[in-house]
């Protein structure tokens, strides 16, 4: 099959932009993928196309530009793929109201057109806490109510965690919902400790995901610890441009911001942490911070939000909690977790089985699967045409 991929793409600095890439560089090696072509957000600097580990990159739209939808349902129809799939972010077009509804609009329009669509909705509105996320306002509010109800037209929605399916099957009545977990970016691998002890914030941050509030938790542990390291690896979110210049400055985070940090650099990255703290605020969905940290064989502690919850019983994860926004929890879960190497051992050995059920080549035959034509609204049809009388496991459920 010729699969066209719409998403935000490396070197962007998102979450959405380094899933999309590493779900279309795992397809792209599928022997049932012909070909893959990602039309992607243009960036400065980037060659408007150029040819990546045998994917075709076209960089044809420009986030918080009005015309996305059009300039992507253009191209579209000149390439005439056989699967469209839109990696979506809730802000991944920009945070213009005009230009965000501009690109969610393409999913139904290449739907209408005929092509099959897939959409993986990474962030849920109706779940997600707007306000902390900086998207309260009323035009966002307005957006984010009719996101869901342009992508549910596509063929299917791909959603990370369980909770995001029920909630839309029970809301809207969706039955072309499943869920494919959210994986491993690459086989698990795991090296011993570092013999100095560090604690590891990696990702992309704003007033949603501060690592100050780290900065301020390690300053109050009970006990001194002058060996231990704060590592704070990454840039700023791209809706908080400044962010962490001011951060570093506020909580004197000297050395300790490392700056963003490429794939390429990850393993030794993770190799030189005891923990990893992943402290949000909000969620945007599941996380890939979490998925690196236990891929690489590290502990996570991490704000005890629903979305982190449902992630962790979704996957068999065991992750440790503190309560969101709290320094003086924070400290304690630190604490714990760095006097207990027992209980890490458990938690690393426990997360490396999980993360090996959950590997590239087993989410790529998830993707497939969707893109092809038993999907869960051809089931659905299928269903209301026999009656009833011939039932279909829709995705999801259980036999």
């Amino acid at each position: 099959m010729r699969v066209c991929v719409i998403s935000s793409f490396p070197p962007a600095i998102a979450g959405v932009a380094d899933y999309g890439a590493h779900i279309a560089r795992t397809l792209v090696r599928d022997p049932r993928v012909e070909s893959l072509t990602v039309l992607a957000d243009q960036l400065k600097g980037a060659p408007r196309w150029e040819r990546l580990e045998n994917l075709d990159v076209y960089r044809v739209w420009k986030r918080d530009s009005i015309g996305i939808g059009l300039a992507l349902v253009r191209d579209v129809v000149r390439m005439h793929p056989d699967v469209v799939w839109f990696n979506l972010g809730l802000t991944m077009f920009g945070t213009r109201p005009t230009a965000a509804a501009s690109g969610m609009m393409a999913p139904l329009f290449t739907s209408l057109l005929g092509y099959r669509t897939v959409v993986t909705l990474h962030e849920l509105p109706a779940l997600t806490n707007l306000e902390a996320l900086g998207l309260h306002t009323r035009a966002g509010k307005i957006g984010a109510a009719i996101v869901p109800r342009l992508v549910l037209r596509a063929d299917t929605v791909v959603v990370t965690l369980d909770r995001y399916r029920r909630f839309l099957t029970k809301r809207y009545g969706a039955h072309n919902v499943r869920r494919i977990p959210h994986g491993a970016f690459s086989e698990p691998e795991s090296s011993g400790e570092p013999e100095q002890q560090a604690a590891l914030v990696f990702g992309t941050f704003g007033p949603h995901k501060d690592p100050g509030l780290v900065a301020d938790a390690v300053a109050r542990l009970p006990r001194p610890r002058p060996g231990l390291r704060l590592v704070v690896a990454g840039a700023d979110h791209p809706r908080y441009r400044g962010f962490m210049t001011d951060c570093a400055r506020h909580h004197r985070l000297g050395g300790s911001w490392i700056g963003y940090v490429p794939a390429a650099r990850l393993p030794g990255l993770f190799a030189k942490a005891t923990v990893v703290v992943v402290p949000s605020d909000a969620s945007t969905g599941s996380s890939g911070v979490i998925h690196r940290a236990m891929s690489y064989g590290r502990a996570v502690l991490a704000s005890d939000l629903p979305d982190f919850r449902g992630l962790a019983q979704d996957d068999g994860l065991e992750l440790a909690w503190f309560k969101p926004g709290d320094p003086v929890a924070l400290a304690g879960a630190i604490a714990a977790l760095l006097d207990d190497s027992e209980s890490r051992r458990r938690i690393v050995k426990h997360n490396l089985e999980a993360m090996g059920r959950l590997g590239p080549a087993r989410i790529a035959d998830a993707y497939v699967a969707a893109f092809e034509d038993r999907s869960p609204r051809a089931a659905a049809r299928y269903e209301e045409a026999t009656g009833g009388l011939i039932p279909v496991l829709r995705a999801g459920e259980e036999a």
